[in-house]
């Protein structure tokens, strides 16, 4: 704890008292007892030689009684402590008192605790010579210490007093001028100006101190006077320019607000947090309704579309966070959204405000006439794709239908499994290769759902591709029916007819063969085929494919019992363009030709029906095949077990899973429907090709009942 000044004053004070006390009171009270010791020194000194004259004839004759009447004089002193004299021969002629100094016989003067001695000679006038010891207590000189200590105790006392008195006075004095001017000095540091002149007369430096702050607290006060006039004229100039300002930012606002309410776009400003600005168009107003004040806008759409509120929740988080960069958070905000029946799109932009705080610009437009007339153009566009394949062959486009519907129904009721990957897959490659991208695109989101065992979205995607197959089908259903009782007829199909009657040919073949004529030309299924092949080498970048369609015109097969291979047939396409076949770089590296080669075969041999898919690319992965299948727990050893597993479900040779590959579904979904109408596959690949071979005995094609007549043995 530090000491205020009037107290260290006082401490000074006394401290410098009490010193100067005890340094006078130590040497006054020693150059007393040296005066008085020095006093008594002298008196032993002449009653030592006083005597010792007395005493001569004494020592003369050692006469006792003469020593003691000379001697017995200094009893009247009762300083005197002892007397002895000695003889010449050291008898003792008289003695009193106790001698402290008795058996001392050198001469001169002595002090003990006690007592002053002096040893004094006698000499006789006839010769002797004697000593005499005189002792003279001290007492009095202890006696005058006592007194001298005690006196200076007294005064020491009450100087102490009267120092700290006048000490206490002053310090009191100076302390409250000084308080005076602190208290003053405050009141201005804390901007009281306010205060009175200090009132102090002295003529010391305090005194001249309070002079000098009142001077400097004058100055202050005109210093600050001219500032403040300064100030006032500097805001009644900026206060002038505010409202200047303000005037034209108003009428700004008017004019921006004015746009606002007349664009055909809806504009929010979002801050960083995630809250809706006051300032917004009236089209914004008018689609989704009065923002509440402070609101967010996640709670703003979720009146809308909760999942998508959901999602930018998310996003908005990321984005308050940094853990993402502004663009990429922004770039995965929902693109549209749905509010009654309006399709409206999103578009976001960062902004950046005086401060440098981030903002969000998010721009609604108005996007539902577009909508619909793409909406329109795609219905109208796969409609004319699905007129044109039911104009390649009536037949088979009623098989292809009646195949879609039961995958449709299978999707729509089916338990998840195996089978359902399967057929979705498969529909998704035929709706592709028939130009509904709308099918095939539901299909590979609904494929993505069931990997990632999302419920909500596999229910909404099923909904989603039953309606829509639903609706196409509704639309084509009035020529479906014409089609239903139309067949696919030929004239060289009348010939070989009207040669089976001229040459009369049983009633079994006749009707062998009228029945025939309700099936499906292969050719008509290659070519078509043929044409998916084309497509998707342009859609992959790979165009242009030589395609060699090599069948027998005269080759029918019953549409019901095939439209499921001829549907998954479209897998080993897809693999023949997506996998086999190379860019035209890498096959001029290999030696082979730049236009790449794609055949389909279809015939009947020995007894077989027997159709192949051959290209002459790449050839299959075994290495990466192999590897797939062990990362699933598959033996991959041997060819045969390579080709197993090429037909299983999950296997694929790619990494990265697109909608035309990756997924390992299709070529399981191709043996899947092989082996279920009765057939077998024969896979042969290398670096110079891949053919797939597809077998069925014709005992399995063809009722057992009916036996087709070949045409080309009719012609012959």
């Amino acid at each position: 704890m530090r000491l205020q000044l009037h107290h260290r004053l006082i401490v000074m004070t006394v401290a410098l008292v009490v010193v100067v006390i005890v340094c006078l009171a130590t040497y006054l009270s020693s150059r007393q007892l040296h005066t008085l010791t020095e006093a008594l020194r002298r008196k032993a000194a002449a009653y030592g030689t006083i005597m010792a004259d007395g005493a001569r004839s004494a020592v003369a004759f050692s006469d006792r009684e003469t020593a003691r009447e000379t001697l017995s004089a200094l009893d009247r002193d009762p300083e005197v402590a002892s007397v002895t004299l000695y003889g010449s021969d050291g008898s003792v002629l008289y003695r009193r008192g106790i001698s402290e100094v008795a058996d001392r016989r050198s001469l001169g003067s002595f002090t003990t605790s006690s007592h002053l001695a002096i040893v004094t000679e006698v000499v006789a006038l006839e010769g002797p010579r004697g000593t005499l010891a005189i002792e003279i207590s001290t007492s009095s000189l202890d006696d005058a210490h006592e007194e001298v200590v005690r006196v200076a105790v007294i005064a020491g006392a009450l100087a102490l007093l009267v120092s700290l008195l006048v000490a206490w006075a002053i310090a009191r004095r100076l302390s409250r001028r000084l308080r005076k001017i602190a208290g003053v000095a405050s009141a201005v540091a804390d901007g009281d100006l306010t205060q009175r002149p200090i009132d102090d007369r002295g003529s010391d430096e305090i005194g001249t101190v309070a002079v000098a702050f009142d001077a400097m607290l004058g100055q202050l006060r005109l210093l600050i006077e001219r500032q403040a006039e300064m100030a006032r004229r500097e805001q009644e100039r900026l206060e002038a320019i505010v409202a200047e300002r303000t005037a034209e930012l108003d009428r700004k606002n008017a004019e921006m607000q004015l746009v606002f309410d007349h664009v055909d776009q809806g504009f929010l400003i979002v801050d960083r947090a995630g809250v809706v600005g006051s300032d917004r168009s009236a089209a914004v107003d008018r689609w989704l309704g009065a923002t509440p004040e402070m609101s967010r806008l996640p709670d703003y759409i979720r009146g809308f579309d909760a999942d998508a509120a959901d999602w930018i929740d998310l996003q908005w988080e990321m984005l308050r966070d940094g853990s993402l960069p502004p663009e990429i958070c922004l770039a995965q905000m929902p693109a549209h959204l749905t509010v009654q029946g309006r399709r409206l799109e999103l578009a976001y932009q960062t902004l950046t405000d005086a401060r440098g705080d981030l903002r969000v610009l998010v721009v609604l437009s108005d996007a539902t006439a577009r909508f619909e007339r793409e909406q329109a153009e795609r219905d109208e566009r796969e409609l004319s794709s699905l007129f044109a394949r039911m104009l390649r062959g009536g037949a088979g486009f009623l098989a292809f239908h009646a195949e879609v519907d039961s995958y449709v129904a299978e999707i729509s009721y089916g338990s998840a499994g195996a089978s359902l990957g399967r057929t979705i897959h498969t529909l998704k490659g035929v709706a592709a290769l028939e130009g509904v991208g709308t099918v095939a695109s539901l299909c590979h989101e609904l494929e993505t759902a069931l990997g990632d065992q999302d419920e909500g979205q596999i229910a909404l995607l099923r909904r989603a591709i039953v309606q829509r197959w639903t609706m196409l089908s509704a639309k084509l259903e009035p020529l479906i029916r014409v089609q239903v009782d139309r067949i696919d007829l030929r004239v060289a199909d009348l010939e070989a007819l009207e040669a089976a009657l001229e040459r009369g040919a049983s009633r079994r073949e006749l009707i062998g063969l009228v029945e025939g004529l309700r099936h499906e030309r292969v050719s008509t299924a290659l070519e078509r085929l043929a044409e998916d092949a084309r497509s998707l080498a342009k859609h992959l970048g790979k165009d242009p494919v030589e395609i060699c369609v090599e069948v027998d015109e005269t080759l029918r097969l019953p549409c019901e019992r095939w439209s499921p291979f001829w549907s998954a047939a479209i897998h080993a396409i897809r693999n023949a363009v997506d996998h086999g076949l190379e860019p035209a770089e890498e096959r001029i590296d290999r030696n082979k030709a730049a236009t790449p080669r794609l055949a389909l075969r279809a015939r009947r041999r020995l007894g077989f029906v027997e159709i192949e898919i051959a290209d002459d690319g790449r050839g299959i992965d075994w290495d990466a095949l192999a590897r797939s299948a062990r990362a699933r727990g598959m033996a991959a050893s041997t060819r045969g077990e390579l080709v197993e597993a090429l037909f299983s479900d999950g296997v694929s040779t790619r990494d990265e899973i697109t909608e035309t590959s990756g997924r390992g579904i299709g070529m399981a979904a191709l043996r899947h429907a092989v082996v279920a109408s009765g057939g077998a596959i024969e896979v042969t690949s290398s670096a110079a090709g891949t053919t797939f071979g597809f077998l069925w005995p014709e005992s399995v094609v063809f009722a057992p009942s009916v036996t087709p007549l070949a045409f080309d043995a009719l012609h012959d």
